[in-house]
C-alpha cells in the first residue's frame, strides 16, 4: 500500500542533504566504504534501520515514493543513525549512477508483485532487471529477496537461471533470524496475520 502524497516531503528531503542524496555523486566517500549494502524499495525504513543497528556496514536505501522516503528519513533522523543514506527514485532511472559503486548485498523486501501477467516485466525480479541488479554486486555478493506473495516467489525462482544467476538458498516458510535479519513494516504485518514468508538468496 502506497502512502498519500505529503506536501512537506520534498522540502524536507531537500533540506537534509546530509542524509538524502539529491543525485548520486561520481565518487562519494560514504558509498566507497565496505561493507556496503543496498535496499531497493525500502518503504518506511524499518528494515534498513533495524539491520544497520545489528550488522556493521554502510547502507543505502532506495525508494521511489518520495512521501514514503521522507517518512523514513524523519525516522532515521530521530534515531540519530549515522550509517544509512537514502536516495529517491526508480531503480531503472538510477541504475547508471548506482553502477559506479559495488555492493556486498542487495535486499529486495516485499517488492510490488505486479500480479497481472502482462505486467511481468515491471517486477524487480524479471530476469533482465535481476541481471542488472546483480551487476552491482561485488564478487561473491548476494541478492536477498523476501516476499509474502507465492506467485512472485515462484516467478522469481524461474527468472533466476534466465538471468544467469544461481540460487544458494530458498524456502517458502522462512523462520525469522533475529540475529542476522531485520523486519520491514510489511513483514511484521504479514507475520502478524500468520502468512508464510518466502526467502531466496541469489548469487552470480
Amino acid at each position: 500500500m502506497r502512502g498519500r502524497s505529503k506536501p512537506w516531503a520534498v522540502p524536507y528531503l531537500q533540506a537534509h542533504e546530509e542524509l538524502v542524496y539529491q543525485n548520486l555523486p561520481e565518487n562519494d566517500e560514504f558509498l566507497r566504504q565496505s561493507p556496503l549494502y543496498l535496499e531497493i524499495g525500502m518503504g518506511k525504513g524499518d528494515f534498513i534501520i533495524g539491520l544497520s543497528q545489528k550488522q556493521p556496514g554502510h547502507y543505502l536505501g532506495l525508494e521511489r515514493d518520495l512521501s514514503i522516503l521522507a517518512t523514513a528519513a524523519k525516522k532515521i533522523e530521530g534515531l540519530d543513525v549515522d550509517n544509512v543514506r537514502l536516495i529517491g527514485g526508480d531503480f531503472d532511472d538510477l541504475f547508471e549512477a548506482l553502477g559506479k559503486y559495488r555492493f556486498d548485498k542487495i535486499y529486495l523486501n516485499f517488492s510490488d508483485p505486479w500480479p497481472k501477467k502482462r505486467h511481468a516485466k515491471r517486477r524487480l525480479t524479471y530476469h533482465e532487471r535481476l541481471a542488472k541488479i546483480a551487476s552491482l554486486l561485488k564478487e561473491g555478493g548476494q541478492i536477498v529477496f523476501k516476499t509474502d506473495n507465492p506467485l512472485l516467489y515462484a516467478f522469481t525462482l524461474e527468472e533466476v537461471p534466465l538471468a544467469n544467476l544461481k540460487i544458494v538458498y530458498n524456502t517458502d516458510h522462512y523462520d525469522f533470524d533475529e540475529t542476522h535479519d531485520a523486519m520491514s513494516e510489511y513483514e511484521a504485518r504479514f507475520r502478524g496475520l500468520g502468512q508464510n514468508i518466502h526467502r531466496v538468496i541469489i548469487e552470480k
